[in-house]
């Protein structure tokens, strides 16, 4: 259908609709993007924890390997029980290594030196982790094993 239009009239009551969007079609958009993102950030954060565990989980791996390797060289973990200093320190204390901690790792040796536990405690927005405090032990103990949503952490 046409609309007529007079040559001096080109206002909004002429009949001519302009190319423009209406404010109904502008708050249907708006409120389909507010539920897009609704449903996928719960999923996205899901996932930059789980990434931000692995990283976790590839550093006490790391530091269990350098604490092995010291033990093969000198038949103990740390010359003394306690937490590692001085030269027995830990390579890492966050994770990851640069930026906003999402985990701090500490450690100590226990049982004369001949022992050790190493652990990396959620930090931030990654308190929010159902698996926790994640740790490894000298006999190749990991812990928790398990989520509290019954998901594996190792």
């Amino acid at each position: 259908m046409r609309y007529h239009t007079s040559p001096c009239c080109h206002g909004a009551w002429s009949g001519h609709r302009g190319a423009g969007f209406t404010l109904i079609e502008l708050l249907v958009v708006l409120a389909c993007i507010g539920i897009l993102a609704a449903l996928a950030y719960p999923s996205y954060a899901d996932s930059i924890r789980r990434a931000a565990r692995a990283e976790a989980q590839a550093q006490l791996m790391e530091i269990a390997q350098t604490l092995e390797r010291r033990y093969a060289n000198r038949h103990h973990y740390a010359a003394a029980d306690g937490a590692f200093s001085g030269p027995d320190a830990l390579a890492m204390t966050q994770s990851p290594g640069t930026g906003v901690a999402r985990y701090l790792i500490t450690g100590a040796a226990i049982e004369d030196g001949q022992g050790y536990w190493v652990q990396a405690r959620p930090q931030g927005p990654q308190s929010a982790d159902p698996c926790g405090t994640l740790g490894i032990r000298h006999t190749g103990a990991k812990t928790p094993m398990q989520g509290t949503d019954g998901r594996a952490c190792w």
